[in-house]
């Protein structure tokens, strides 16, 4: 996750106060704090958070819903980890420290936006379609997102209820067995190709883990997608 020189000047340092847990799929978790007076993020951005009092445990997540929300909420994928063991033992009233905002991972002066999301990475993703919904954006937006299966698929309802009048929700799952229409397997050139319309003009937005991002840029540049068009938001490690 880029942090540029901008925003290293205006992180701050915070106390959030836990207020719940949210459970979004078998192995996401979204907790949600009560949002300090004053404080403001763009879409797209992420902080870091020390979920226990030592501070030795930190990670980057990113907020997963909008700018205009009264709570702030982060998900997070739950590996069994010490530090998701420190997210699961938040009880309300719980303070946490954290740091920023931080990052540059948005759709600013997109005007045909194709987001593609692995798993966890849609937490930004969500971000960024919810602040355009509340901006009322009217142009061409496609959502890729890619799952292990339906049971994954975070934020489902959420996504399908957004208020964009030309929103196209794409699920692709390895294992497409249930209710959600799907492409089964990967997300692939065919796949790209078959669902977006005007590749030359679209803007990417690419957010999962690293192994995941790299796959789709080949894709695209299997696609001849100007690197120029590409915005991406590596998540990096799930520990």
């Amino acid at each position: 996750m880029p942090l540029s020189t901008f925003h290293r000047l205006i992180a701050m340092t915070l106390q959030f106060t836990f207020i719940e847990h949210i459970v979004r799929t078998p192995a996401a978790l979204s907790c949600r704090f009560s949002r300090p007076e004053g404080f403001s993020f763009r879409a797209g951005q992420y902080m870091l958070l020390w979920p226990e009092p030592s501070g030795s445990l930190v990670h980057a997540l990113s907020f997963s819903d909008s700018p205009q929300a009264d709570l702030l909420e982060f998900t997070k994928r739950i590996t069994g980890s010490t530090y998701c063991h420190a997210l699961e033992a938040l009880r309300p009233g719980d303070q946490i420290t954290a740091k920023g905002p931080l990052g540059s991972f948005s759709a600013d002066g997109a005007e045909r936006i194709v987001c593609i999301a692995g798993g966890i990475g849609i937490t930004p993703i969500r971000s960024i379609l919810s602040e355009l919904a509340h901006q009322r954006y009217h142009r061409p937006i496609t959502l890729i997102y890619g799952n292990l299966d339906e049971r994954d698929i975070a934020f489902a309802d959420e996504l399908a209820a957004l208020r964009l009048p030309d929103f196209r929700l794409v699920h692709v799952l390895q294992k497409p067995v249930g209710a959600v229409k799907a492409h089964a397997g990967f997300i692939t050139a065919e796949i790209i190709r078959s669902e977006v319309s005007r590749l030359e003009e679209s803007t990417f937005l690419l957010s999962g883990p690293p192994v995941m991002v790299k796959a789709v840029e080949a894709q695209l540049a299997e696609l001849h997608v100007s690197p120029e068009r590409i915005r991406i938001d590596r998540f990096l490690g799930y520990t």
